[in-house]
C-alpha cells in the first residue's frame, strides 16, 4: 500500500495515514469526553434542580440548558483536549508505536501535528466561548429572567432578604397583587420596609401599600413607586412621623439586570476602558460625589443668602416659591444642609399661599439617582400651618421638594473630572465630600484594574489550553500512559498549576499595590508550561 506522503523542509516525508490514524484516536476520546463531561457540567449545576422545583417549566428547562451550554464547554473542552492527549500518546508510547516509527526515520516531532490541531481548536472555541458567546448567554439570562418581572417580585418577597428597591432600601410585604390593567404594575400590601445610609440604619418603618410600576425602556430594567399611608422612625432625628405618601425615585430592582464586568464581551470590555466614566459603578460613584459638591455649593450660597438678606432666603422653581426666615441658621456637619430656629415659612404654589411657624426647620437635598433629578425638602417641626383661613398644628410639615437651581446643577455637572477628583487639602480625610471623593476615585481605579485583569484572564487562559495540550501528549509519550488514570493525572497536574496561577494572579491585578505583580503571576505559570514544553520536545522525547 502507498501511503500519501508530504514535504516540510528541515523533516522527513510526512505520512497522512499515519496522521490520520492518531487524530482519529484524538477525536473519539476527545468527544466522548467532551460530551461526558458537558452533560454533567450543564445538568449538575441547578438547571435539573429548578425543573425538579418546579420554577420553571420542561419549555423553560430546554432553554436553560441550551443558554448554560457555552459556559460548560469552556470549562470541559480544555480537560477534554488534554486527556484525549495524555491517553492517546501514552497508549501509543505503550505499545511501542513511536519505537517503530523512530526506527523507520520518522521525525517524532512531527507526529505532533495531530495535538496542535486539537490545542489551537480548544484554545480557538475557548476564547470564543469566554468572550462572546458567554457574555451573550449571560444577556439571554437576564432576558429569560426578566421577562416576567412581576412575577420575579411576588417570588423574592417570600425570601428572607426582600425585595431591593434602590440603594439602601429594602421592602417585605404581606402579599403582591398584578395589576389586571398593567402586567408592569405591581401592588404590595402589609408592607414594612427598612432604608440604610453608607455607614447605620437611618429609617424603618409600615406602609399600607406599595404601588411599582415597571420600566422596560432601557436595557436594564428600572422600577419607581410610591409607598401610600407610611408610618417611620427617623433613627438620626429620634423621631416618628407619618405621611400620606412617600415616593422612591427610579432604580434597579435589586441585582437584576446589573451588568457586570466578567459577562461583558471583549469588545464592550475594551470600550469601557477607554470609557470609564460610563461604566455604571464608576458612573453613580461619580454622580453622588456630583450631588455631595452640588449640595455644598448650593447650601453655602442659601447659607450667604440668608446672612445678606436679613436673615431670610428664597427658594424658587417653576411650580412653588417658598420664602423662609429664621432667628438663626447653621450649617449641617458635612455642609450639606441648613438647620434653622425661630422659623417662619411663606409657601406660594398655584395660586395659593399658606404659612408656617415652626420652632425648627431642616432644608435638606430629596436625593435621587442623578443631581439633576434632586430637589430641595424643608421639613419643619413643631409646626402651626395657617391655610385658607385654618390653623393646624402638627409635629412634622413638609415643603416640597423643589427643584434645584439649574445654575447649580449646570456648574457641577460641567466641572471636569479632575478637578471633580483633586483632594481639597483644607478638609480632613474624615470629611464626607471628601470621603465620596475618595470613594470615587477609588472606583475609577479598580474598575481600570478590574478590567485589566479579566481581559488578561480570558487570553492567559485561552493560551494555556494551547500548551497545555501538547505537554499533556509529550508526558503521556515519557510516562507511557496507557491507563485512564495515568493519563488523568497527566493532564490534571499542569492544569492545576495554570489555573492556581491565573486566579492568584487575576486576583492580585485588582488590588492597586500587586498590579503589575499580579499579571507577572497570571502569565509565569503559561511560562513555565511553555518551557516545558520546549524541553520535552527536544530533549525528553527526542531521546
Amino acid at each position: 500500500m502507498t501511503l500519501a506522503r508530504v514535504w516540510i523542509p528541515g523533516l522527513q516525508p510526512i505520512s497522512w495515514t499515519l496522521q490520520r490514524y492518531i487524530f482519529r484516536e484524538m477525536a473519539k476520546t476527545f468527544v466522548m469526553t467532551s460530551v461526558a463531561l458537558t452533560a454533567v457540567g450543564s445538568l449538575g449545576g441547578g438547571v435539573l434542580r429548578m425543573v425538579q422545583m418546579g420554577d420553571v417549566t420542561t419549555e423553560q428547562f430546554f432553554r436553560l440548558l441550551w443558554l448554560v451550554l457555552p459556559l460548560s464547554v469552556v470549562m470541559t473542552l480544555p480537560v477534554a483536549a488534554l486527556f484525549s492527549a495524555a491517553s492517546t500518546y501514552g497508549r501509543l508510547s505503550a505499545d511501542n508505536e513511536f519505537v517503530a516509527c523512530r526506527s523507520s526515520g520518522i521525525n517524532m516531532h512531527v507526529l505532533f501535528l495531530p495535538t496542535l490541531v486539537l490545542s489551537l481548536f480548544s484554545a480557538g472555541v475557548t476564547f470564543a466561548c469566554i468572550n462572546y458567546v458567554i457574555p451573550g448567554m449571560v444577556r439571554g439570562l437576564t432576558e429569560f429572567i426578566a421577562a416576567d418581572i412581576p412575577a420575579y417580585i411576588q417570588r423574592r418577597l417570600s425570601e428572607p432578604g426582600g425585595v431591593g428597591l434602590g440603594p439602601g432600601r429594602r421592602c417585605y410585604a404581606d402579599r403582591a397583587l398584578i395589576d389586571p390593567d398593567n402586567p408592569d404594575r405591581v401592588i404590595l400590601e402589609g408592607v414594612a420596609f427598612i432604608e440604610a445610609s453608607e455607614t447605620d440604619w437611618s429609617r424603618f418603618g409600615t406602609a399600607q401599600t406599595v404601588v411599582l410600576q415597571v420600566d422596560r425602556s432601557e436595557e436594564a430594567p428600572l422600577v419607581d413607586g410610591v409607598m401610600l399611608n407610611v408610618t417611620y422612625y427617623d433613627r438620626a432625628k429620634g423621631q416618628f412621623a407619618d405621611t400620606k405618601s412617600q415616593q422612591f425615585p427610579r432604580n434597579r430592582l435589586g441585582q437584576l439586570s446589573i451588568r457586570q464586568l466578567k459577562y461583558l464581551d471583549l469588545k464592550d470590555l475594551f470600550y469601557y476602558r477607554s470609557h470609564l466614566d460610563e461604566w455604571h459603578d464608576v458612573r453613580e460613584a461619580v454622580d453622588r460625589l456630583r450631588m455631595q459638591v452640588g449640595a455644598r455649593a448650593l447650601f453655602g450660597d442659601l447659607y450667604a443668602q440668608w446672612q445678606h438678606n436679613g436673615h431670610k432666603l428664597t427658594l424658587r422653581d417653576a411650580q412653588t416659591t417658598l420664602v423662609i426666615s429664621a432667628e438663626s441658621a447653621a450649617r449641617f456637619g458635612d455642609g450639606s444642609g441648613l438647620q434653622l430656629t425661630g422659623v417662619h415659612i411663606t409657601e406660594r404654589s398655584s395660586g395659593r399661599e399658606r404659612t408656617c411657624r415652626a420652632a425648627r426647620a431642616d432644608i435638606d437635598i430629596a436625593r435621587a439617582p442623578k443631581l439633576a433629578d434632586c430637589g430641595i425638602r424643608v421639613d419643619a417641626y413643631d409646626a402651626v400651618i395657617k391655610a385658607e383661613g385654618q390653623v393646624t398644628e402638627r409635629p412634622r410639615e413638609a415643603f416640597g421638594p423643589l427643584a434645584l437651581p439649574k445654575t447649580t446643577v449646570d456648574a457641577v455637572m460641567a466641572m471636569p473630572m479632575a478637578k471633580l477628583l483633586q483632594p481639597d487639602p483644607s478638609m480632613s480625610k474624615s470629611n464626607p465630600l471628601e470621603r465620596r471623593r475618595l470613594k470615587a476615585a477609588g472606583e475609577r481605579g479598580l474598575t481600570l484594574r478590574k478590567i485589566d485583569a479579566i481581559i488578561s484572564q480570558r487570553f492567559a487562559y485561552s493560551v494555556s489550553a494551547f500548551v497545555l495540550v501538547i505537554l499533556a501528549a509529550a508526558l503521556g509519550i515519557v510516562f507511557r500512559g496507557a491507563h485512564a488514570i495515568v493519563a488523568f493525572g497527566i493532564s490534571f497536574v499542569p492544569s492545576l498549576m495554570v489555573m492556581i496561577t491565573i486566579i492568584m494572579g487575576r486576583q492580585m491585578t485588582q488590588n492597586a499595590g500587586t498590579y503589575l505583580a499580579g499579571l507577572s503571576v497570571m502569565w509565569s505559570g503559561i511560562a513555565l508550561v511553555a518551557v516545558m514544553d520546549v524541553w520535552m520536545l527536544t530533549r525528553v522525547v527526542r531521546r
